[in-house]
């Protein structure tokens, strides 16, 4: 659900608007695409966001097989909740400023004969592709395509589904597919074959870059390397983790709401080490208060210069 990086961003926006308002833009994948996407158009939704996020949370666990029960559609959820967020005019605001990262997908027949490109021939006696080109979810058949930056947005409801689409894992069958123009959009890990975890680039202008990421010692980080895993209906086959399926749980059946809080008090206390680091800490009431007396502070406001 992206708690940690929401806690950061309220941060910024509490004790670090001076840094905030020189942001030119602002790049997001998976479900930090939605936080981003509330900073960039409205932040000072971002508490409303996160109290709906938890309702949405106390929901989840009640069900017996968690977001992925039948007849539970968390896009569809998740599509609320952004038109309750969004102002008419976020896609005006997002346009030019947010890059959002997703994976085309198209729907395809799992019997179609497959291009000689697309396979080649392992060591053992079965046929394995280079990468997950066709996979089965249900009822349903994807081709991956190539990952997308999207920078421009026609209109609110075009964003709301690219924002849907940069979360969208096809393994769910009960998940309708957000569509864009008639293209539909998946999660930009899908089209990653290397382990993650990985770095994601943005078309940005020339400048100094932000990156908001746990912090190593923070219980949300990433300590391993581990692959994307499905079974493809080519004959490939990928390993999957137990500690993947761990974190994939963590977004099915979300810990409980104590853990959560945790969760964002972890990334807004990332962000206040990173305001004191730099002398940017605006000093007054709002959220959550420093839980240090004193922190380094080597570097100066200048070096934020963007």
């Amino acid at each position: 659900m992206g708690i940690t990086n929401l806690g950061s961003a309220q941060c910024l926006v509490d004790h670090g608007l001076g840094v905030l308002q020189k942001a030119q833009r602002i790049g997001a994948t998976s479900s930090s695409a939605m936080i981003a996407a509330v900073l960039a158009t409205a932040p000072n939704k971002l508490p409303d966001y996160l109290y709906l996020l938890f309702e949405l949370i106390d929901e989840i666990a009640t069900l017996p097989l968690g977001a992925i029960s039948p007849g539970f559609d968390l896009i569809h959820r998740l599509r609320g909740i952004l038109l309750k967020i969004l102002p008419e005019d976020a896609h005006i605001k997002a346009s030019q400023k947010l890059h959002l990262k997703a994976t085309l997908l198209q729907a395809v027949d799992k019997y179609q004969t497959l291009a000689v490109q697309d396979v080649e021939q392992g060591t053992s006696s079965c046929v394995r592709t280079k990468g997950p080109k066709v996979f089965e979810i249900g009822n349903r058949c994807w081709s991956l395509g190539q990952e997308v930056e999207l920078v421009s947005y026609a209109s609110r409801q075009d964003l709301i589904e690219v924002l849907l689409g940069c979360i969208y894992v096809p393994w769910f069958p009960t998940w309708q597919p957000p569509q864009v123009s008639g293209k539909i959009l998946g999660d930009s890990a899908l089209s990653r074959l290397e382990n993650f975890p990985a770095e994601p680039s943005f078309h940005f202008p020339p400048g100094k870059v932000i990156k908001i990421s746990p912090d190593p010692k923070c219980r949300t980080a990433i300590r391993d390397k581990i692959a994307c895993g499905w079974v493809d209906t080519t004959g490939q086959r990928f390993e999957i983790t137990s500690l993947q399926m761990f974190r994939i749980g963590d977004g099915l059946y979300p810990p409980p709401k104590g853990h959560m809080e945790a969760y964002y008090a972890d990334g807004y206390e990332d962000a206040t080490k990173f305001l004191k680091f730099y002398h940017s800490y605006d000093e007054n009431e709002k959220g959550n208060g420093p839980r240090s007396d004193s922190y380094a502070a080597i570097h100066s406001p200048e070096d934020l210069k963007f």
